[in-house]
């Protein structure tokens, strides 16, 4: 599968799907805070993947600190388990407001996994642990930044910023430790193919395209910010739009440093797309520049943070993976605040190519000789993260604990 991090088609795709938007914004589109009754499929997808990601990471999670005498694996295992217990409680509390039904019991497979990581002892079960969880963990993420960004139901437009909050922190918290294998950040079928060759310190081309993303968001974003501070009309929209100008140095300075410890040459314009959606801003006023800037930057944003959140989820590249993580961070925050305003409509919720998740490659020869069949599955429809949770993890299991074996072996 092709990586759209940079490309021009994504570009000209971005810029159709935002001038969707201005369209939408004309004709009065329903207000993206209005409260939609309906629960979509990939909302109720969304729901239940959570639940079932909870039914396993709670109960092994809370048996980690007696059975490990890592500090670093106790301290994640704690985390971990506070982090999805919490999570499950307010989960349960928007699927009865919302009428979904939710599993109660956990799968087969799940179960098995369960079974699994309570025989391991020691160094073996420290490096399950910290592999599963983090793969895991790397799905969720993506599943949750796409519902965040897309779904038209608050409730759970709540929820999905909570559960990527959570997961930022508990995936640090597992990389911190140095057991997790490099096999859990394969979360996707391809690297980017955009500029393949290695550039820099032996750079990934989708580190590089991350790191130029961001960069040229924040080009067009800061001035545009900075000028609706000073002439939009309503006193929020001035005070938002002043507070994302100031974070987007912020952004441009975490990226520069990352870019400079990588030798990364970075652009120093914006793309013809943002120049365009920057003097569109430029040249209205009044309230009509109220709703350009809140709805050009919340899609914007929201078309821009899962490919954020799929570098952050994948890259093994120590300074990229910092970048992303304070990317995401901010994304996620304008977001909040630009749909504060009110002015936000349900088009600017729209996503251009999301990247679709595949399960884990796994080696050519499994520890028990079986095979696993890649399954790929649209990232949309919410159920590539059981894919990796499922599949993934118990050929992660089987494959860790023969690693172990042989590690044990005189």
């Amino acid at each position: 599968m092709r990586h759209r991090l940079g490309t021009s088609g994504q570009q000209a795709a971005l810029f159709i799907t935002l001038s969707v938007v201005f369209l939408g914004v004309l004709f009065g589109a329903i207000p993206a805070n209005a409260q939609s009754a309906e629960v979509s499929p990939s909302d109720r997808s969304f729901l239940v993947s959570l639940r079932q990601a909870d039914s396993w990471l709670v109960p092994v999670s809370k048996e980690v600190p007696a059975r490990t005498t890592n500090a670093g694996i106790s301290n994640a295992g704690r985390d971990i388990f506070e982090g999805h217990s919490r999570l499950d409680v307010d989960l349960l509390k928007c699927a009865g407001d919302l009428g979904v039904v939710l599993p109660n019991d956990v799968s087969g497979e799940h179960q098995s996994l369960i079974d699994d990581m309570s025989g391991r002892t020691g160094d073996n079960h420290d490096r399950a642990y910290a592999t599963i969880v983090r793969q895991t963990q790397g799905g969720l993420l993506l599943m949750s930044t796409q519902t965040r960004a897309t779904t038209q139901n608050t409730t759970i437009r709540s929820l999905a910023h909570q559960t990527v909050h959570m997961l930022i922190r508990t995936m640090t918290v597992l990389e911190n430790t140095g057991l997790v294998d490099p096999s859990a950040l394969e979360l996707v079928t391809a690297k980017a193919q955009v500029n393949a060759v290695r550039v820099g310190q032996n750079v990934e081309p989708s580190d590089r395209e991350l790191l130029v993303l961001l960069t040229q968001h924040s080009l067009w974003q800061k001035p545009a910010s900075r000028e609706s501070s000073d002439r939009a009309r309503d006193a929020k929209v001035r005070k938002v739009a002043g507070q994302l100008a100031a974070e987007h140095t912020q952004l441009s300075q975490a990226v520069a440093e990352a870019a400079r410890q990588i030798d990364v040459d970075l652009p120093v314009e914006p793309t013809t797309e943002q120049r365009s959606w920057a003097n569109a801003i430029s040249s209205s006023s009044g309230d009509e520049l109220d709703r350009m800037y809140a709805n050009l930057s919340r899609a914007a944003d929201g078309s821009l943070i899962v490919q954020v959140a799929q570098a952050r989820a994948t890259t093994s590249n120590v300074p990229a993976r910092i970048a992303a993580q304070t990317g995401l961070t901010l994304l996620l925050k304008h977001m909040q605040l630009l749909e504060g305003t009110g002015l936000v409509k349900s088009t600017s919720l729209q996503m251009t190519d999301a990247p679709a998740v595949a399960q884990p490659r796994p080696n050519p020869s499994p520890p028990d000789g079986s095979e696993e069949s890649p399954v790929n599955v649209a990232f949309l429809s919410g159920i590539a993260v059981l894919v990796v949770a499922a599949a993934g993890t118990l050929w992660l299991v089987r494959a860790i604990g023969h690693h172990g074996e042989h590690r044990r072996q005189p």
